[in-house]
């Protein structure tokens, strides 16, 4: 496989895989890259190619998930997002992933909803003054209690199963929102950039997650749930 690192932090990639590696990885990224049956919510409606560059990256953070995955260091592997906490707060301006790239504070917002997040401490130039221990956000319970109320992606009309599905803080980690059941969602790849990057509204009701459409998608707003998190649990 050829991999070519780009200066802006993105790259490309080419390769051959023999029959039976084929074979194994089309399993992995065919189930993951079938068309969705998209509705009017805003989402984009994503070509074959973006798709399986979707399941490519399901894969991949799947795999960075695993408590055995490694690093450069030997160790799990982490990204380490640079951002002054008023950006991150605010959504505005830029953060810096690994030392090298840029990417935007929305984007820096999205990973710090399940990252292991490393406080660092930097003195008026930037300077790196203390580093504290870093902190799984989302704990392998929450993880399984969050399965099992929400079941799946939680976004109305989807069914991403929890493995695929990250965690969000409806109140966000920035603004003091804690890390409990009461505060986090499980939502897909593709749905949770939509929340981050769009006027979809989320909130908590009765202890289940309810989402407020932008006026484009429904001109009166009428908040909607999932299907298969709204129904009733069996006594």
């Amino acid at each position: 496989m050829n991999f070519h690192h780009r200066k802006d932090g993105s790259a490309k990639f080419d390769g051959y895989l023999d029959p039976i590696s084929a074979a194994k990885t089309l399993a992995l990224l065919d189930p993951l890259a079938t068309p969705r049956a998209e509705e009017s919510d805003g989402t984009v409606v994503r070509s074959r190619g973006e798709r399986y560059g979707d399941a490519f990256m399901e894969i991949v953070a799947l795999a960075g998930s695993h408590p055995e995955s490694p690093n450069r260091s030997g160790g799990r592997a982490d990204l380490i997002v640079t951002i002054p906490l008023a950006d991150l707060k605010a959504e505005l301006g830029k953060a810096c992933l690994d030392m090298v790239t840029d990417i935007t504070a929305s984007e820096a917002r999205i990973l710090a909803c399940e990252c292991r997040i490393i406080p660092m401490m930097l003195d008026g130039k930037g300077q790196p003054l203390e580093v504290g221990r870093a902190k799984r956000l989302v704990t392998e319970a929450i993880r399984y209690m969050l399965a099992v109320r929400d079941r799946g992606c939680s976004f109305p009309g989807c069914s991403r199963a929890p493995r695929h599905c990250q965690a969000h803080h409806v109140v966000p980690w920035a603004h003091g929102g804690t890390t409990d059941l009461g505060n986090l969602v499980l939502l897909c790849a593709v749905h949770h950039r939509l929340l981050h990057r769009s006027d979809w509204k989320l909130r908590m009701v009765n202890g289940l997650p309810e989402f407020t459409p932008p006026e484009f998608v429904d001109p009166w707003r009428r908040s909607r749930t999932n299907r298969h998190t709204a129904q009733p649990r069996a006594a």
